[in-house]
């Protein structure tokens, strides 16, 4: 498949290409979350807010709309945190 094409999915499950997010997933997203982090349901501010998948590619999730989340910068960065202790343990075993 060329990066960015379809798959035969409803327009809602829809591919996003590469790690760019359009206009429309974004506000799908913060529509879908009242504009509250994901995370501590506090408001999202502009310009700080973070997007990222519920569940990483590389643990099986898919780059489709309603696996996007959006979070509060203090959120995001704990969840990096929690992705990083998880793939250091699998390294060690």
């Amino acid at each position: 498949m060329e990066r960015g094409g379809q798959t035969g999915v409803c327009c809602d499950d829809a591919l996003t290409p590469g790690a760019y997010l359009t206009d429309e997933v974004i506000q799908a997203v913060l529509e879908r979350q009242c504009h509250r982090c994901a995370g501590c349901n506090a408001p999202l501010a502009p310009g700080s807010t973070h997007f990222d998948l519920r569940q990483p590619v590389i643990c099986g999730g898919s780059p489709v709309t309603e696996n996007f989340t959006a979070l509060c910068p203090f959120c995001h960065r704990n969840l990096m945190r929690r992705i990083r202790e998880r793939f250091a343990g699998h390294r060690n075993k």
